[in-house]
């Protein structure tokens, strides 16, 4: 590491695209590598079973009336796959009724402790399949098959992988070396700018060419940048993105928020997402006779008690003015959205004592739950067709918008 701190950024871009390659290159390559032996294990368990189920049934009569010859016959049949090292058919008892084997080894028929199913052990796949004849277990057949196949394959792609990481590193050396002086001069240029800007916070300066410490300097400029817009970022978010009375989420998040609750639930098979527009009950009325202070007031508490009362897989908004609304996903049944509503209106029951009286929270909530093939629109759209039902309906209701075919 001391030896690459002094080298220069020339040499130090092309030990780092030849790093970053070998790396990426590495990574990818084991990666595929590992992802082709899962599924060629996967696809070779899938054809013993197959190939186990047709032996079983094709050999339920012999096994039943003690035909060995049969029996063996069938077994044979296994013998065109050349990974196939050792077929065994059991009887009731679990005793070895007839049993075949190829290759240069002699392998014994192993305990018949397993019945069904397939195991992959050490340098073969075993594979259990029971027979049966009129419902009943009358036996089983037990094939052990080879991995020769899968490991030669192994050994090409390992190969392969080999020589196309070589001619990559050579692409790469010769294309950097090419091209460092494109990368690195302006990178310098850039750091000395960056210094310039930061220091006297004149965004006027133009890049001037001066020898100084390449990669030093440029990284220290920048991370002085950095932590100067980091400073200012959450200030700048919260501005940006949340209700500066309620600490609610504003209308800018929710128009993202929703947008992306949508895409997932159309996304996920069974997957809904559901949207709840709430008004405040005669909130003017509140306005008007006590003051915007008591209003304000109210709407801070809204938001305190909105937060309490959804569900870990619910967001609160405050779009303005009196105007509420909850994106809650992962909804399984309309139940989940109903007992939200309920629980906002039991949050909602203990009065607020503000002006020296007590404030009554009355909200009417329209509810949409969707499946993800709405938009934006559309669905804000219904939930303000059912905020419409329930406030006809009379205070302190909620709707949940129905489809209309």
């Amino acid at each position: 590491m001391t030896q690459f701190k002094t080298l220069s950024i020339k040499y130090k871009l092309i030990v780092v695209v030849l790093l970053t390659a070998t790396i990426g290159l590495t990574l990818a390559s084991g990666a595929l590598l590992t992802y082709d032996r899962i599924k060629r294990k996967a696809t070779l368990s899938e054809e013993m079973q197959i190939l186990s189920q047709v032996v079983s049934l094709r050999s339920a009569v012999a096994l039943s009336f003690g035909d060995e010859k049969n029996a063996r016959a069938n077994l044979n049949t296994l013998k065109v796959r050349k990974n196939i090292r050792l077929a065994c058919m059991y009887d009731e008892s679990g005793s070895v009724f007839v049993k075949v084997s190829q290759g240069s080894h002699e392998l014994a028929c192993p305990d018949s402790g397993r019945r069904r199913g397939q195991f992959f052990v050490d340098d073969y796949l075993d594979v259990y399949q029971t027979i049966e004849r009129n419902g009943e277990i009358i036996g089983h057949v037990f094939i052990r098959a080879g991995l020769e196949e899968l490991t030669e394959r192994l050994i090409q792609q390992l190969g392969v992988s080999i020589a196309v990481l070589f001619a990559s590193l050579c692409l790469a050396f010769g294309l950097t070396s090419r091209l460092q002086q494109h990368i690195y001069r302006p990178i310098i240029q850039l750091g000395n700018v960056a210094k310039e800007i930061t220091r006297n916070n004149n965004y006027s300066i133009r890049a001037k060419t001066k020898n100084q410490d390449e990669l030093g300097d440029t990284v220290n400029a920048f991370n002085n940048m950095l932590n100067q817009i980091e400073n200012d970022k959450e200030q700048l978010t919260q501005l940006a993105y949340y209700d500066t009375l309620t600490r609610l989420p504003n209308r800018r998040m929710f128009t993202e928020r929703i947008d992306f609750a949508l895409e997932n639930a159309a996304r996920e098979k069974g997957g809904k997402v559901a949207l709840i527009f709430l008004d405040l009950d005669k909130f003017k009325q509140v306005n008007d006779e006590l003051g915007h202070d008591i209003g304000d007031l109210l709407l801070k508490e809204v938001g305190k008690r909105l937060n309490a009362a959804i569900p870990k897989s619910a967001t609160a908004f405050r779009l303005g003015g009196d105007e509420f609304t909850i994106i809650q996903n992962d909804i399984k049944s309309e139940e989940d959205i109903v007992n939200t509503a309920e629980s906002i209106f039991k949050e909602f029951t203990p009065p607020l004592l503000g002006a020296g009286r007590e404030l009554r929270i009355s909200a009417s909530l329209g509810i949409v739950i969707s499946a993800g093939n709405d938009t934006s629109n559309s669905i804000m759209k219904n939930a303000d067709i059912a905020l419409y039902h329930a406030k006809d309906a009379g205070r302190g209701n909620f709707k949940i918008y129905q489809w209309k075919h």
